[in-house]
């Protein structure tokens, strides 16, 4: 009898989505072993940036992780920093920088335009610190590095960040917590929250997500909408929505929304809420107008378990990944590879 070989089953044709999905459900472990296994990398890393101007910088998913990090950064950890898009860091930052750090992400420590980002910072900052978040050790952002965090999701297939991303926000709150800690804050009772993270994740994979999914699935055009810590969740849902599912789904600050995009409303367009509750005044005018709304929240239409707010990003991401996956598959797609998509942009 013939037995398949590693090679054979690497040749079998596999659904749709089946890489996405395993990495999708990975996340409490990676993040597990991300939260337990960076501690001496963080603490390395937090020596560099205390008490300086901190840039943060990254593209695509990673630039919204780039955004969270700064908001915690700022929030939590009392420092200033400010994300900057890694295609626009070198066009933004002053010719000449003094007391100032980089943080840059990226998954694979090979996008061009995070790579030349840092080489700008270098160049303006006469040998500033420079810390990366990373997945890949020994890539060209590693070693280019004065410190780095290498996150531990493990390889990740499927184009579409998921596990990689929020192993990167797991990082991010690590560090954040870590330089609060220096600055004599007390975070005991966050960082007894961040270890929950996994367990709550556990609980938010175990749900179902496919009647949203058939929900929007003709529907080519909708919004969705975070404020403070969800604004960045509110961004990468959508990306995730395009990537993956070809539909025109716009992430907006929630009040931002009402500055010109909301013209676009019309009856039956679908609007997410990241945190709804946060912000029911827009919720009632876009239901006012006709939206069809749909809430991630707790207690929402897409349910979420309790979590610090601070720390919601790292959950509510989890079901819009999860829709992103069933819409595509929905629509006859496969979400591992969108066709004009690339792992690393080169």
């Amino acid at each position: 009898m013939y037995k398949l070989t590693l090679s054979d089953v690497a040749m079998m044709p596999k659904e749709p989505g089946a890489h996405m999905r395993a990495e999708i459900n990975e996340q409490p472990e990676a993040i597990a072993r991300t939260l337990n296994e960076c501690s001496d990398e963080v603490s390395e890393a937090a020596k560099l940036l205390n008490n300086s101007f901190i840039y943060v910088t990254g593209s695509g998913s990673s630039y919204h992780s780039s955004l969270v990090l700064s908001r915690a950064l700022s929030k939590i950890a009392g420092l200033r920093a400010t994300a900057i898009p890694a295609s626009e860091l070198p066009e933004w930052i002053p010719g000449e920088l003094t007391n100032s750090s980089l943080v840059a992400i990226s998954q694979s420590g090979e996008s061009i335009d995070v790579i030349n980002a840092v080489k700008a910072f270098r160049k303006a900052s006469n040998g500033s610190p420079v810390l990366s978040i990373t997945n890949t050790r020994n890539s060209t952002l590693h070693k280019i590095s004065d410190v780095s965090i290498i996150t531990r999701a493990g390889e990740e297939r499927a184009i579409a960040a998921t596990k990689t991303y929020t192993t990167q926000l797991a990082a991010s709150y690590l560090l954040s917590l870590e330089l609060a800690e220096i600055r004599g804050k007390d975070i005991e009772e966050l960082r007894k929250e961040l270890e929950k993270v996994p367990i709550i994740i556990k609980e938010v994979l175990s749900k179902d997500y496919k009647i949203y999914a058939d929900t929007i699935r003709e529907k080519e055009f909708g919004f969705i909408l975070g404020k403070g810590p969800n604004y960045p969740t509110a961004l990468e849902s959508a990306l995730k929505l395009r990537e993956t599912a070809n539909l025109h789904y716009v992430g907006y600050s929630a009040r931002e929304f009402l500055h010109g995009p909301i013209q676009l409303l019309t009856k039956g367009t679908p609007v997410f809420f990241i945190l709804g509750s946060e912000i029911e005044d827009i919720v009632q005018r876009v239901r006012s107008l006709g939206g069809d709304v749909i809430n991630v929240d707790e207690g929402g239409d897409i349910e979420l378990p309790k979590i610090n707010y601070e720390l919601s990003p790292i959950v509510a991401v989890v079901p819009m990944q999860l829709l992103s996956l069933e819409v595509s598959i929905l629509r006859g797609l496969d979400p591992d590879k969108p066709e004009r998509l690339t792992k690393v942009v080169r």
